[in-house]
């Protein structure tokens, strides 16, 4: 009897497992859906919401039928449930039981995010029009969901966009900040009071601020309640941070507070604490960067954070964390952390010397997450072309949104379910290509540097014959398309015309000699006239006018192309070019650049420009049969910002004899190029030398040159 007790115990065991690994769940597929809350006004609000963005898109309302209604027994009634907890222990929670989801969230933005996905979902059951909506990433099984950052933001075009953001989740510095970055400026209004000016070396100066002064407090506090009240209608995000530069006041006030010649911090955060105590319903931050790098003595309120720039971090995949510059990061993140409830990070990734090649940086996004968040960083700024186009960026704001909530989502799955969903003729290979990218950079673990030349990138993870069969694919796949996606295409391939034109110009280099004994150039000539032609198509679309984020006006890159053509690829009995620092006597692997055959681009020094912050040597040889006078040209970039001035002077050199000298006014100015330009005596055949002497006029002066020209 015994046995037979313990027999049936352990057969009703084996039961209750089986029935418990077959819990009834939520049946999407039901045909009748109730929308319900529990009736508070928030709550409320959230249902209302998914119930009008859901029946708007039911295609057929005869094979499912959509209500809403508060008052209801969910006992068989198939049910979404919403509500609004404040104080719940994650960001959302959803559990999936018979006849009824339920979806709980602290805050009402969340449960319409949820919303959105939660009709993409639908739709694999259901006929719904789901065309402007971002792919689903989200479980709707039972589980409790935990941002990976509470704040988010894809500093991109598509983010722009207040109601796309909304379905992304993300936050807009348009909408979300009242100021923004180096920008207090605009709280003062018509005019500046002379004490709100920094007091250097006993002078006041206007390329920095006092943050002691009471008049700098008040017009910030006058602003803020003026146009954003006292943020009981909606917190107002605001940065209050010094002009982007290294000033610091140095006034008495501010010494009292605990300023130095090099640090800001103290009386920054003390203008902090004020303010966040006016307005405790509104957020403020600051930048831990320059002069308010060093992190605060005192702990700032509870709504007062900060952004550590991730500039200096390496822009690798995979960081070796015992590196100088992961552990500096690290120290100034760990500083600011124990001073500050809310860390933020400000990262990078565009290109900001050329935003329309496709740049890989997906990737790197996913991989250092976690380490952010090990140092208790819990909000991220991802600063990318802002309000220029940039190739993919539509792709890449809706990838960074979803990381940004769930790290461990896939890079290759949230891009071919985006392509699919918005490019369904061409979906399929611009997916293969863009996640062929981001598995190249990932694997190599190049660092996808924020400013970089295109030479770069064809050395590091641009393929010309890949990207031509990309590009001709993509112009043959674009006849196919319609609508939006047409439209979308069109645009992508007139930025892309910009990164042929890049490899056309780096393939050129080497066509020596006069034009017309250059064969294949009339034919690459023919290739590049076709995307030349659809670059010059940029002015049908607003934001794309700049191909970088400094003078990068698409129309001088254009004007510069004429240019080049005109002057390129002439003939030239310099050759085989080699520069040595003068100082450090070091073999420049650029020297090409001065022997290549093309010239540089005016607008941009990143375009055949050979670049080196001291004295130069470079040596070649030439070709002199007759051996008599011939004509050298050097032409040298002026761009004062950068430091890139006229040479002091330059001394030429044939068979190891000084030929001549020339000064710094011996070149001409035209456009902001300085060329030199002079008949030499030279001896038959040999070997030349020019010495080239940076300007002596301010420190850190750089020589900037292109073709050195014999002929």
């Amino acid at each position: 009897m015994y046995l037979f007790k313990v027999a049936i115990l352990f057969i009703l065991q084996i039961l209750l497992l089986s029935c418990a690994g077959e819990a009834s769940t939520f049946k999407f597929e039901s045909p009748q859906l109730t929308i319900a809350s529990n009736g508070d006004k928030s709550s409320r609000n959230a249902a209302d919401y998914l119930y009008y963005h859901l029946k708007k898109r039911v295609q057929n309302r005869t094979s499912f039928q959509v209500k809403r209604s508060d008052q209801i027994n969910y006992q068989g009634v198939n049910t979404v449930y919403l509500e609004i907890v404040p104080d719940l222990d994650s960001d959302y929670e959803i559990r999936n039981e018979t006849d009824r989801l339920s979806i709980y969230g602290r805050e009402y933005a969340t449960l319409c995010w949820i919303s959105y996905l939660l009709i993409d979902h639908f739709s694999n059951f259901h006929q719904l029009d789901i065309a402007d909506l971002p792919p689903n990433y989200l479980n709707f099984k039972s589980h409790k969901g935990h941002f990976a950052m509470q704040y988010r933001e894809p500093h991109l075009p598509s983010n722009l966009h207040t109601d796309y953001a909304g379905m992304l989740l993300t936050k807009t510095t348009d909408r979300d900040w009242g100021v923004w970055g180096h920008n207090l400026k605009r709280v003062f209004g018509k005019g500046i009071p002379t004490n709100s000016y920094a007091l250097v070396d006993g002078k006041r100066i206007n390329e920095q601020y006092c943050f002691s002064a009471q008049e700098t407090y008040n017009a910030i506090s006058s602003y803020i309640r003026d146009q954003y009240g006292d943020g009981a209608k909606g917190p107002t995000y605001f940065m209050i941070a010094p002009n982007d530069n290294d000033f610091v006041c140095t006034c008495n006030e501010c010494q009292k507070k605990g300023n130095t010649k090099t640090s800001a911090t103290a009386a920054v955060g003390d203008l902090l604490n004020r303010l966040a105590q006016e307005f405790p319903k509104h957020h403020f931050f600051t930048l831990a960067y320059r002069s308010t790098a060093e992190a605060p003595k005192r702990m700032l309120m509870e709504n007062v954070g900060a952004f550590v720039s991730t500039i200096d971090l390496p822009k690798t995949a995979v960081l070796d964390l015992n590196s100088v510059a992961v552990s500096s990061f690290s120290m100034l993140a760990n500083n600011w952390k124990t001073k500050v409830r809310h860390l933020y990070s400000w990262d990078y990734v565009s290109n900001f010397d050329d935003y329309l090649t496709p740049f890989p940086v997906m990737e790197r996004v996913k991989k250092q997450l976690p380490f952010f968040n090990s140092l208790g960083i819990d909000g991220l700024f991802l600063n990318g072309s802002g309000y220029d186009y940039s190739s993919f960026e539509d792709v890449k704001t809706y990838v960074f949104a979803a990381l940004m909530i769930d790290p461990s989502l896939e890079v290759p799955q949230l891009i071919t379910n985006y392509l699919q969903r918005f490019y369904p003729s061409t979906g399929n290979l611009l997916s293969n290509y863009l996640i062929g990218l981001e598995r190249s950079a990932l694997k190599r673990n190049h660092p996808t540097d924020v400013y970089s030349s295109f030479r770069e990138a064809l050395r590091t993870y641009i393929d010309q014959e890949e990207f031509f069969h990309f590009y001709e694919k993509l112009i043959q796949l674009n006849k196919f398309t319609v609508g939006n996606e047409r439209e979308k295409i069109n645009k992508l391939l007139t930025a892309l015309a910009y990164t042929k034109l890049q490899i056309q110009y780096a393939s050129a280099g080497g066509m020596q000699g006069d034009r017309k004994r250059t064969p294949d150039l009339e034919i690459n000539s023919a290739s590049k006239e076709e995307a030349l032609d659809r670059l010059s198509t940029y002015i049908a679309y607003a934001d794309l006018k700049n191909y970088k984020e400094e003078d990068g006006a698409i129309h001088r890159y254009i004007q510069d192309w004429k240019t080049f053509e005109e002057n390129s690829f002439k003939r030239n009995d310099f050759a085989q070019a080699q520069a040595t620092g003068g100082i450090s006597k070091q073999n420049y692997e650029g020297s090409y650049l001065l022997s290549d055959g093309l010239d540089g681009f005016a607008s941009d020094f990143n375009q055949g420009w050979f670049l080196a912050g001291e004295d130069i040597v470079v040596d070649g040889i030439i070709h002199n049969e007759s051996g008599r006078t011939k004509r050298f040209t050097l032409r040298c970039l002026v761009h004062t910002k950068h430091r890139m001035l006229v040479p002091d002077h330059v001394e030429f050199f044939c068979n190891g004899r000084k030929v001549a000298t020339f000064t710094a006014n011996d070149f001409d100015l035209q456009s902001g190029v300085a060329v030199l330009e002079r008949e030499v005596e030279l001896e038959k055949n040999g070997t030349v030398q020019l010495r080239i002497y940076k300007s002596k006029d301010i420190k850190k002066s750089v020589i900037a040159c292109d073709e050195i020209r014999i002929y």
